[in-house]
């Protein structure tokens, strides 16, 4: 392995990481890049192998290929961490205790000692305010709370790099909101963060930077001020025919000049910026015929389900 990765600068950095579970690749050569401060987005369907990277990461899976960096040091080194925490799959909470009490049994599990008012901070921090809810047990929560209960549960260890997984699946628009604010503010005080989802639209907020998923491989990593560019228009052909529409989708994607070409139903889409004339003289120069040609605005989540498809 190369040895320039191990004093390399990024908090976390994957090379060819993949999983092998049933003699089936779970994730395959995935190459992530983190660096200190970023809120990296990771967006995939459900199934996209999201969960099994975060489980691998956190030591909770061993990779069967590849390997991993964590600030700079290669995983066997790096597995003895507090540097780095997390929330797989589900915040693990005690629901007949209350907030406070639910912080001081992780304090015992991990070894650690915190005052009364360092827990109280801790809750803060994460927008639970000890004297709103009392003695309020955590079955009485919203799942809001809960989950930035569980955040709380994680800081404790004061960790560098936190990998949240699916935070706010569930949450209602008011609870989102809540999230979103909890992350920034810690971000604002130094953790970097991997927040994994399944809808774009949840990441696009909060992340500056987003890391794309489809069965199993890791399909791009973009600036979300790249991806708001690249998403910003796109250019729809019209074909008489499916299957003119996969020759122009493999014509123009061999091309490599455009960020993503889909084909669906007699229609290629092209995301990102892009020079009509540039499509005419590829399509002309291959005799493909068009029937229609359209610019439309597209959404965020177009340009991913682009770039997936394609």
């Amino acid at each position: 392995m190369e040895n320039s990765l191990v004093n390399d600068n990024y908090v976390l950095r994957t090379v060819n990481l993949s999983k092998v579970y049933k003699k089936k690749y779970a994730v395959k050569d995935v190459n992530m890049h983190i660096e200190k401060g970023d809120i990296y987005g990771f967006v995939g369907e459900n199934g996209a192998g999201k969960t099994t990277v975060i489980r691998l990461v956190t030591g909770l899976a061993a990779p069967t290929e590849g390997t991993f960096y964590l600030f700079g040091e290669e995983k066997d080194k790096a597995l003895g961490r507090r540097r780095v925490a997390g929330i797989v799959e589900s915040v693990s909470l005690n629901k007949s205790m209350t907030a406070v009490e639910n912080l001081k049994y992780q304090c015992f599990i991990c070894g650690i000692t915190k005052s009364d008012e360092e827990l109280r901070e801790v809750l803060r921090e994460v927008g639970l305010d000890v004297d709103d809810i009392g003695s309020k047990k955590v079955r009485h929560f919203s799942l809001g709370m809960r989950q930035r209960l569980g955040i709380a549960t994680v800081i404790l260890q004061d960790p560098e790099f936190v990998l949240l997984d699916e935070p706010m699946n569930g949450l209602d628009p008011q609870g989102f909101i809540d999230m979103r604010e909890t992350i920034k503010r810690l971000n604002a005080r130094g953790i970097t963060f991997l927040i994994s989802s399944h809808i774009l639209s949840e990441l696009d907020k909060v992340c500056n930077k987003i890391g794309f998923i489809s069965k199993g491989q890791l399909t791009e990593e973009i600036l979300v001020s790249d991806l708001h560019r690249a998403a910003s228009a796109k250019v729809e052909l019209g074909f008489q025919s499916q299957e003119e529409a996969k020759a122009a989708q493999a014509v123009l994607a061999g091309v490599r000049i455009f960020r993503a070409v889909s084909a669906e139903n007699g229609v290629v889409r092209i995301f990102g910026d892009v020079d009509v004339n540039t499509v005419m003289e590829i399509l002309v120069a291959n005799r493909i015929r068009i029937t229609s040609i359209n610019m439309r605005e597209q959404s965020v989540e177009d340009y991913y389900l682009g770039k997936v498809r394609g």
